[in-house]
């Protein structure tokens, strides 16, 4: 039987950068700890994941919860001391957690893999993954869309043809999976997919209910720029749908102590902000989930934008490719310029798409 009223968390936990495989299990402790804690911080919930009105069934936590990231990372390290496996003893004791206060559990790891073997080096992932109250991982969608100058995780499209052999063929729930739950539909993207609009449009055009989105850094937000809402509200909106955007309460590293202020969030399906964190350090985000509402909502024809999408105009945008699919068949990327987008720029400046400034940078040419 559905649940059709229930509270989220969004978790804005404290994050060590992991030197050595053991602080993973640092950042996870603590992790734990906090959804023990969850049901204080939420009024809903009366203190307790039992007897109450609106109970917690859903916690999201933010990209790398466990692992922390930094830019400067090789990837001997990522292997050595950072990536995780799916399902693995990090994992089970998240489950653990989701079997005792029967919730789910969405959270986002660098995952080491075991399916393409093939290749000489392993792969990485930035894999978002949903545990259910049995304990069982019943979602994984791999980060379509990684921050190039940032991460070196690789997209499932740089090996599309092959990943499409092994989920199911090239449709769209192999790229972007919406997981039908008794608390809903889930779906999820990562970061900087949320700065694409079609990410979250796959998942709305499949029926997503709520929707997992974390997470971005300063200065996106943070004034002037504060872009983080804005997007997180108009993802919301458009799809009709929840969004939980969980966040880093704080980032401890040798190269930085924090470079975020916070500001895990949840949206409703109107682009309303229901509850923020709108400070740094810790904290759990908590609202209401009524999927009754949001069902109901969904019947009226006004502003139902996913009913009025005219898919073949927009289709032509895409005839053409940008960025080119099937990029590391042979080999992974070593390093992060081995995936950079200057071909694709130069590609817009040569067809006129793009105007060339008076003064081009040297590390242009």
């Amino acid at each position: 039987m559905g649940i059709d009223i229930y509270t989220a968390v969004a978790l804005q936990n404290e994050i060590h950068v992991v030197e050595e495989r053991v602080d993973i299990q640092k950042n996870l402790d603590r992790v734990l700890k906090m959804i023990d804690y969850a049901p204080q911080s939420a009024i809903a919930a009366q203190g307790s994941y039992e007897r109450s009105w609106a109970p917690i069934k859903l916690i999201s936590a933010p990209e790398f919860f466990i692992q922390g990231h930094d830019g400067g990372w090789r990837y001997d390290h990522y292997i050595k001391n950072v990536c995780v496996d799916l399902p693995g003893p990090e994992i089970e004791q998240l489950a653990n957690k989701c079997k005792e206060y029967k919730i789910f559990f969405a959270g986002c790891v660098l995952e080491r893999d075991h399916e393409f073997t093939d290749y000489k080096d392993t792969l990485i992932w930035n894999t978002h993954f949903i545990i259910d109250p049995k304990g069982e991982i019943i979602h994984k969608y791999r980060k379509l869309i990684p921050a190039i100058h940032y991460e070196l995780s690789i997209s499932p499209r740089d090996i599309k043809d092959r990943y499409a052999e092994i989920y199911g063929g090239d449709n769209l729930s192999t790229w972007f999976p919406v997981t039908d739950t008794e608390i809903g539909k889930l779906g999820t993207i990562t970061c900087m997919d949320g700065n694409f609009p079609e990410p979250a449009r796959a998942l709305g055009i499949q029926g997503v209910e709520v929707m997992m989105h974390p997470l971005f850094a300063a200065p996106l937000l943070t004034r002037p720029t504060d872009i983080w809402e804005p997007l997180n509200r108009t993802r919301a909106w458009e799809n009709c749908c929840y969004l939980i955007g969980a966040s880093w309460g704080e980032i401890h590293g040798n190269r930085y102590k924090t470079f975020t202020p916070g500001q895990a969030m949840i949206v409703d399906y109107s682009g309303v902000v229901k509850a923020i964190a709108d400070y740094p350090g810790e904290g759990l985000v908590t609202a209401t989930i009524n999927l009754e509402e949001l069902r109901r909502r969904r019947l009226d024809p006004s502003r139902n934008f996913l009913t009025q999408l005219p898919a073949d105009v927009f289709g032509l945008i895409y005839e053409k490719e940008v960025y080119p699919a099937n990029m590391f068949l042979e080999k992974v990327p070593m390093t992060r310029e081995e995936r950079e987008s200057a071909s694709v720029i130069k590609k817009f400046i040569d067809e006129g798409i793009f105007n060339l400034p008076e003064k081009v940078p040297e590390w242009f040419d």
